[in-house]
């Protein structure tokens, strides 16, 4: 595959990325927290950097734009024109074409008012920002519990081969909220072994394949067959069990 994404460690636990063409040295970059990382890594490669594609307004996703700026011409695409430097305004249902890749916008409200998502259908390349996590999903800071369930729900229907590019390495916190939740689970169980070896391996989680968390993440859904018991202990729809466990998993 001619495209080559990098995974940038920013700040504590974030994650930025570079996607880049191997054949033509063109680069965009996600959510960049930090600039450093991500100029060292370019004039290394010889990168030619377009774009910064940018998923919402948080500062840690977004304060590593005004270094980059010194590379000439570039565009940065945000759903929000607060965020500094914006110079194209995106919505949801937009194309972007960038020659060796193009995106699908998705407008997933919840974390924020004004979070999109990059979907990548020929790859099957996700960049979520904090809408979607491994084994979890993000806090609700400004929208309510149904827009964040609803765009949960819209993730959930992409391709299971979809490969999930997310903000944050949040795994192992999410894996040990679940099971204080659920200490029977067996999915969750050999998850962790994954986890584990991943962790030990690449020294991150991520990206994870969308596929497997919808059998294990529960804020995607409620599939399996234990968390389908426990709703029907509880006597939950599937909506207020993702409300359930998001308040718990706030308090956490």
């Amino acid at each position: 595959m001619d495209i080559k994404i990098k995974v940038i460690n920013q700040l504590s636990d974030n994650y930025s990325y570079i996607i880049y063409s191997h054949k033509t040295k063109k680069a965009l970059v996600v959510d960049p927290s930090e600039s450093e990382s991500i100029i060292n890594f370019i004039e290394k490669n010889n990168l030619i950097l377009q774009s910064l594609l940018i998923t919402h307004h948080h500062s840690d996703h977004t304060s590593g734009i005004k270094n980059l700026l010194i590379f000439k011409n570039i565009k940065v695409y945000s759903p929000n024109s607060v965020i500094v430097g914006t110079t194209n305004l995106i919505n949801d249902k937009d194309d972007l074409d960038f020659d060796f890749i193009n995106f699908k916008i998705i407008a997933t409200p919840g974390h924020t008012l004004d979070h999109i998502v990059y979907y990548n259908k020929k790859n099957n390349l996700l960049f979520c920002g904090d809408a979607l996590f491994s084994l979890g999903c993000g806090r609700i800071f400004e929208g309510d519990y149904e827009q964040m369930f609803k765009s949960l729900q819209t993730l959930n229907k992409l391709p299971d081969d979809t490969i999930v590019y997310c903000g944050h390495e949040y795994t192992l916190q999410n894996y040990k909220f679940l099971k204080s939740i659920f200490p029977d689970h067996k999915g969750l169980c050999n998850y962790k072994k994954i986890i584990d070896e991943r962790l030990f391996n690449e020294k991150r989680s991520i990206p994870f394949r969308l596929g497997d968390e919808k059998i294990v993440n529960p804020f995607l859904g409620s599939k399996n067959n234990e968390y389908r018991q426990f709703i029907l202990l509880k006597e939950f729809n599937d909506f207020k069990f993702f409300k359930y466990l998001r308040n718990l998993k706030d308090n956490y």
